[in-house]
């Protein structure tokens, strides 16, 4: 627990330092936001960027390593394993060879690129788009994302990597979108589900596509077993199929207290729709929408009782809760209000953090043999 300890103490401080050394930026004819100092954003990130690069056992990083390890030293070698039509991540092995092969045979290179690649894919959005840069990297420590660089770095790779290309989906580019989430589709293939969600993000909020999404969580809570039945035989055929029977007996859909975490944003978003309406940019409309996503996905994951598969999948849309809570807060409440709110947000995330990291994961042990750490 001490490196999770000091990522977020770390990020708090830095945090600070952020809002402390913010500019003033135009965002539009009438809005000016804050936005954080580019230095100060890499070296709040950093720390998280080293440990996760850096470890040697968490969670399913063993697996990871092993698989690195078996890996061929040259791409020729690595040419029927790449073109397997059966083979879940020719992009991940792809990429995992080309290091091997021109880098380092080293994990440590290796995962210390997929780490920076993820870190930096996450912090550049939060600093270009948040209003709030330091509460956006604490929540992103505090609501406990940052442990995907820790455990599923795969996933989270394709997930960093599409928050990273929030611009296109502003300008609404939606052919350099495609091709670059069917190439990312390669490493994981959870990834094509942004196909379809893009034309509901690009909506305007609470429209008739957000409201049928919205009937749809509703139908399948009211139809819970067919909608189950229904979702297993989508997946029979796919990557997922083997995960899905594997923890069907024990797994029970995703932890209600991570919904409402989660869903607390889309939440405030919703009740005050009405006050923040003439005040919304671009980037908070994608927000609000891509907040709708994630939280109908996780009810849905709940109903049907499978957090291993569906659990993850929001993880594509959940990052967008970073940029819009602190954005809520300073559009919505008065000086002593909104003073009082971060105070309980702090309260109630720290709080989330020690349930999750402690409680529930048991201190999700780290070890390190490149740092010397172990616990």
């Amino acid at each position: 627990m001490p490196v999770y300890y000091f990522s977020l103490v770390w990020v708090s401080i830095w945090g600070i330092i952020s809002n402390i050394t913010s500019k003033q930026v135009k965002i539009s004819e009438k809005i000016y936001e804050n936005r954080s100092r580019l230095l100060i954003a890499v070296i709040a990130i950093l720390p998280i960027i080293i440990f996760a690069g850096c470890r040697s056992s968490v969670a399913d990083t063993a697996v990871y390593i092993k698989g690195f390890e078996d890996y061929p030293n040259n791409l020729s070698s690595a040419y029927n394993m790449i073109f397997d039509g059966s083979r879940r991540d020719p992009g991940f092995l792809f990429i995992s060879v080309l290091i091997k092969q021109f880098i380092s045979t080293d994990y440590t290179v290796w995962l210390l690129i997929i780490a920076f690649i993820s870190g930096i894919a996450v912090m550049i959005p939060l600093y270009k788009y948040s209003c709030n840069f330091g509460v956006s990297i604490f929540l992103f420590v505090a609501s406990c994302q940052y442990t995907w660089m820790f455990n599923g770095m795969r996933q989270f790779l394709v997930a960093s990597i599409i928050f990273g290309c929030t611009g296109l989906i502003l300008r609404r580019r939606f052919i350099p979108y495609a091709i670059i989430v069917c190439l990312l589709s390669t490493i994981h293939t959870s990834a094509l589900i942004l196909l379809p969600a893009y034309f509901i993000i690009t909506g305007e909020p609470w429209d008739k596509r957000t409201v049928l999404f919205i009937s749809l969580i509703i139908l399948a809570m009211l139809f819970t077993s067919k909608f189950t039945g229904l979702l297993e035989d989508a997946v029979e055929n796919t990557n997922y199929a083997s995960s899905m029977e594997e923890f069907k007996a024990t797994d029970d859909g995703t932890n209600p207290i991570r919904i409402l975490v989660e869903s607390v944003p889309i939440i405030i978003a919703f009740i005050y729709r009405k006050k923040i309406q003439d005040k919304l940019t671009p980037i908070i409309k994608l927000s609000i929408n891509m907040s709708l996503v994630a939280s109908g996905l996780y009810v849905i994951s709940k109903i049907a009782r499978s957090g291993i598969m569906l659990g993850r999948l929001p993880i594509y849309f959940s990052m967008y809760n970073l940029i819009l809570l602190p954005w809520l807060i300073k559009n919505i409440f008065n000086k002593e209000e909104k003073r009082l709110v971060y105070y309980l947000m702090i309260v109630l995330y720290l709080v989330f953090f020690y349930y999750q990291m402690v409680i529930t994961w048991k201190g999700f042990g780290y070890a390190s043999k490149v740092l010397g750490l172990a616990y």
